[in-house]
């Protein structure tokens, strides 16, 4: 029986040599998720810190030519989503919030989500000279032109 108690035990060293390498390989990983996940939220740290210096530091860093071409860079960017954001709402007859960015319906007097008041959008005034000057002008005048369309008040 000497030769199947030899086998018997290399088997075992061999099982606990296994489950050492395996134990270690799951160390390892652990690790790895861990320094995975930390640098994740040092990634959000700095976003946020970004964030807070685009916001709070905008004017004081517009010396810095560096700072000043990263900051109008974004700048151009949050301009050009804000079109998007636009031509998206009207395309699906909604408007965006101006406090919290989401989307309403056009009928909507409040935002659902944060409840700013939402305004609606200017009417476009007519240009001087154009085929409609002549009816606002006849319109403004007679009994019933409004209140606004009286010329400012001079104050001394």
């Amino acid at each position: 029986m000497g030769i199947l108690d030899d086998v018997v035990v290399n088997a075992k060293s061999a099982a606990e040599a296994v489950g050492r390498k395996a134990g270690q390989l799951v160390d390892v990983s652990k690790l790895r998720i861990s320094a995975a996940e930390v640098n994740s939220e040092i990634t959000k740290r700095y976003e946020t810190l970004g964030r807070y210096v685009y916001e709070n530091c905008h004017g004081l860093l517009a010396g810095d030519p560096e700072a000043f071409g990263k900051m109008s860079e974004i700048d151009e960017l949050r301009a050009q989503a804000a079109s998007i954001a636009k031509e998206l709402g009207d395309k699906q007859n909604k408007t965006v919030c101006p406090v919290c960015g989401k989307q309403c319906a056009n009928t909507d007097t409040f935002c659902s989500t944060c409840g700013a008041k939402l305004e609606p959008e200017p009417e476009p005034i007519p240009q001087e000279g154009g085929p409609n000057d002549a009816a606002a002008a006849q319109a403004n005048e007679g009994p019933d032109a409004q209140v606004s369309d009286l010329p400012p008040r001079q104050y001394p």
